[in-house]
């Protein structure tokens, strides 16, 4: 009697009638019956070779660390630095990969249609310190800006009379460092060293004592500050929880509508948006609060309505936090929304003057400017800017300011654009030392300009120091001022070469 195990089992076509009495090994039972496998029973093989053959082990045990892996990356906290350090290079490499962005977009149909009137709020960030910048800031508007919602934070509330001024319209002034105090409770901030020096500077306002408080808000300004932010987006989103958009500026920051529209009409707001110009290291990548700031309503409410213990927690780090705007990206980060530096480039953290205009960024729009703190110079950009009617584009700067682009001066030959570009008494490197290259012992100022021809791509732009001798290659070129003993000049060459491009699209 046959054992169980010996019973013939017909597999692949029963009607060809191949039987196979040993389960265990099919291949050798071919052999021994010298008949040619079929297709199918070649593939049941591979099948199983690839299953319990050492390929078939190795396949398995990268899946399994594959899902641990996978596993371990979704239960790993959003700040954790594993998953941070990881984030930072995969982003590093990416910008990598583009460095010179195709702006598309801007010109595109828009994806999310926009109205900054409507779908937007405009938090300007003052103090008392800096409360003259709050009226110059909304007189470098133009009369016709489609902006309609502004909220003003600061560390101070405003009188009766003492409102900001929006070209006749009164805006109060809101005291968010007591709204974070108030929402830590006494005993949070009791002997803790910030609060205290707010309760002296707050008592000098309140009794009138302004040069006590004028002397204590440039002293304590920079730790009060950070107390403005999270209370600040708190009160915005409890006034305008519909918005589509908030943006966040300091009062030394300009805004250029039109280069922000097509970038706002280019993201659904629902999807939480954290914009900026990305600084810090891999362990918090934050925007920076000068540059400006945008949240979209998705990132708003992950933060507000979705994680109120994130909340709490910035307030409670606020009392220690040196910067503001870095303790809002450590908040937002809690919360699972990172800063997206894909757009940090439109975002500048210098007066437009200063903007340093680099071959990544020529054809890409401009958003913001910042470092215009005095008023006069926040009124000069106003009547710079106010009536650009389309994106501006770094390079566009130079014509905002009256200056004609060199490069494209129709009757320069390309033989003639090889040649260094020059300029007496100005300074278009910006400086010298960090990224800028220094050449000593350079004896004239040809010698600098072709020395930055030389360098290619590296170098934007160049200047000469007369009595140094000393030559500054540049890897952005910048407006610039007037400098005595300076010669300077852009890399036409490469100037051209680049607005090539941006004709393109």
């Amino acid at each position: 009697m046959q054992h169980p195990s010996q019973h013939p089992v017909v597999i692949g076509d029963p009607d060809l009638g191949v039987k196979i009495m040993e389960f265990e090994n099919e291949d050798d039972f071919l052999l021994q019956q010298r008949r040619s496998p079929t297709p199918r029973q070649r593939m049941r093989a591979l099948l199983r070779q690839m299953r319990y053959g050492p390929l078939g082990r190795l396949r398995n045990a990268l899946f399994f660390l594959g899902t641990l892996l996978i596993f371990g990356w979704i239960m790993l906290p959003y700040d954790n630095l594993v998953r941070l350090g990881l984030r930072f290079n995969v982003k590093k490499f990416q910008h990598y990969l583009n460095s010179h962005p195709v702006e598309k977009w801007l010109f595109a149909p828009p994806a999310y249609p926009v109205h900054l009137g409507i779908d937007t709020v405009v938090i300007v960030k003052t103090g008392y310190g800096t409360r003259a910048r709050a009226n110059a800031w909304f007189e470098a508007l133009s009369a016709s800006t489609e902006f309609r919602d502004f909220l003003v934070i600061a560390d101070y509330a405003s009188k009766p009379g003492q409102e900001a001024n929006n070209h006749g319209t009164p805006l109060p002034i809101h005291n968010v460092v007591n709204q974070t105090l108030s929402s830590l409770g006494p005993a949070a901030s009791l002997s803790n060293s910030r609060v205290a020096k707010y309760l002296r500077f707050a008592e000098a306002i309140e009794n009138g004592k302004q040069e006590e408080a004028d002397r204590l808000a440039k002293s304590t300004g920079w730790e009060i500050d950070a107390l403005k932010f999270i209370s600040g987006l708190e009160l915005a989103y409890s006034k305008f929880p519909n918005k589509k958009w908030y943006l966040l500026v300091d009062d030394d920051t300009y805004l250029v509508q039109p280069s922000l529209k097509p970038l706002l009409a280019h993201l659904d707001s629902e999807v939480p948006y954290y914009l900026g110009n990305a600084v810090g290291d891999f362990r918090v990548r934050f925007a920076h609060g000068g540059s400006g700031i945008i949240l979209s309503q998705g990132a708003m409410s992950s933060l507000i309505l979705d994680n109120p213990h994130a909340v709490r927690t910035a307030h409670l780090e606020s009392l220690s936090e040196t910067w503001g705007d870095r303790l809002l990206a450590r908040t937002l980060i809690r919360a699972g929304v990172y800063l997206d530096e894909e757009y940090s480039h439109l975002f500048s953290g210098e007066p437009p003057w200063w903007a340093k205009i680099r071959p990544g960024r020529f054809c890409s729009p401009i958003i913001t400017f910042h470092g215009l703190g005095q008023p006069e110079k926040m009124h000069q950009a106003g009547e710079s800017f106010r009536n650009v009617s389309k994106p501006l584009l770094w390079s566009d700067i130079w014509d905002v300011y009256g200056m004609s682009r060199p490069w494209r001066q129709s009757t320069l030959t390309e033989d003639e654009l090889a040649k260094p570009i020059e300029y007496a008494n100005w300074d278009h490197a910006g400086g010298s030392g960090g990224e800028v290259a220094v050449v000593e012992g350079v004896e004239k100022a040809e010698e600098c300009g072709k020395k930055c021809y030389e360098k290619g791509s590296e170098c934007m732009a160049w200047t000469w120091e007369k009595e140094t001798r000393r030559c500054n290659l540049s890897p952005w070129m910048i407006v610039g001022e007037k400098v005595e003993g300076k010669v300077s000049g852009p890399n036409g060459k490469l100037a051209r070469e680049l607005e090539m491009v941006c004709l393109k699209y």
